[in-house]
C-alpha cells in the first residue's frame, strides 16, 4: 500500500466557515486582548522566541508574515529583530488591537482578509509563521506557505493543555469534558508527514510548561457542557476550592514548533 499526502491531510483538516469565524473572533477580541495583555510581559520568554533567537532565524532585514496574527502579540516580539512585519487576520476587531500595539513601527502592515487570497507572490517573506490558527488546514495551505517563503516556515501549536481542576472535574464525572479544538497532537503528526512526503526535512521541537493559573467558577462552568446533575456536583466541587471567587490550579501546557526550510535538503 502506497501512503500519500492525502492520507495525512485528514489530521489537519478543520471545518471552517470564514464568515462565522470572523464574527466569532470579533466577538471574542475584547476578552482575548484583556486576558492576554495580563501576561504580555512574560510572553517574551515563550519558547518560540527563545528558539528563534538561538537559531538566528531573523535579522534586521528579515520580512515576516504572521498568518492569523490576532492582536499582534507575536508580531510585537518579532519587532525586536526586524520592523518589516506583515500580519493578516479575518477579524477586524483583533486587528484594531494589533494596530494600536504596533503603531510605533511604520513599516508594519496589517491586513484584514483571507491570507490565501492575499499572498501569492513567490519568495516574498523570510519567515512565514502561524500560531494556533485554523487557517493552515490543508495540503494547499502548506504548499502556499512554501511558495511565499524564501527561507523559513514555522508553525506553533499547543498539543496538550489542561489544569488540575479540569482533571479533577473529569475524574469526578467519569468522562472527558474539556477538549480544546487546538489541543490536538495529531495535527503535528499530519503536518510533519505531509512535509516529509513533499521532500522537506521538517524539525519538530517540544516545550512543556507547568504554571499556576487562576480562574473563576464561571470559567469552569462555561468551558464544558454539563447535565443538570453534573452542574450541581461541579458547582459543589468548585465552591469548596474557591477563595473570594477565585480558584487556583496548576496548568500543564505542551507546545510544538514545526520548522522547515524552503530549500529542500537531503535528509
Amino acid at each position: 500500500m502506497v501512503i500519500t499526502m492525502n492520507d495525512f491531510e485528514q489530521y489537519i483538516q478543520k471545518d471552517m466557515d470564514e464568515s462565522r469565524a470572523e464574527q466569532m473572533w470579533d466577538n471574542k477580541s475584547k476578552s482575548f486582548y484583556e486576558r492576554t495583555e495580563k501576561t504580555q510581559q512574560q510572553f517574551v520568554r515563550e519558547f518560540v522566541f527563545t528558539f528563534i533567537k538561538e537559531r538566528k532565524l531573523l535579522n534586521a532585514q528579515s520580512r515576516v508574515l504572521d498568518i492569523g496574527c490576532g492582536t499582534g502579540r507575536h508580531l510585537l516580539e518579532f519587532s525586536a529583530y526586524t520592523p518589516y512585519l506583515t500580519g493578516i487576520d479575518i477579524s477586524s476587531n483583533m486587528l484594531a488591537y494589533a494596530k494600536e500595539k504596533l503603531k510605533h513601527i511604520p513599516q508594519a502592515q496589517l491586513i484584514h482578509g483571507s491570507w490565501m487570497n492575499t499572498f501569492t507572490t513567490e519568495n516574498e517573506f523570510d519567515l512565514v509563521f502561524a500560531c494556533m490558527t485554523p487557517a493552515i488546514a490543508s495540503i494547499e495551505h502548506i504548499q502556499r506557505m512554501n511558495i511565499i517563503s524564501k527561507k523559513y516556515c514555522m508553525l506553533e501549536r499547543i498539543v496538550y493543555e489542561k489544569d488540575t481542576v479540569q482533571e479533577e472535574i473529569e475524574q469526578r464525572l467519569g468522562r472527558k469534558l474539556f477538549r480544546l479544538p487546538h489541543n490536538d497532537k495529531n495535527y503535528v503528526y499530519g503536518v510533519w508527514n505531509i512535509l516529509w512526503l513533499m521532500g522537506y526535512c521538517p524539525e519538530v521541537v517540544f516545550d512543556k510548561q507547568v504554571r499556576t493559573t487562576t480562574h473563576s467558577i464561571e470559567d469552569y462552568m462555561r468551558d464544558a457542557a454539563y447535565t443538570d446533575e453534573e452542574k450541581t456536583a461541579v458547582t459543589q466541587l468548585l465552591n469548596a476550592k474557591q477563595k473570594d471567587g477565585i480558584i487556583t490550579a496548576e496548568e500543564s501546557v505542551v507546545k510544538a514548533i514545526i520548522l522547515w526550510e524552503k530549500e529542500k535538503l537531503p535528509c
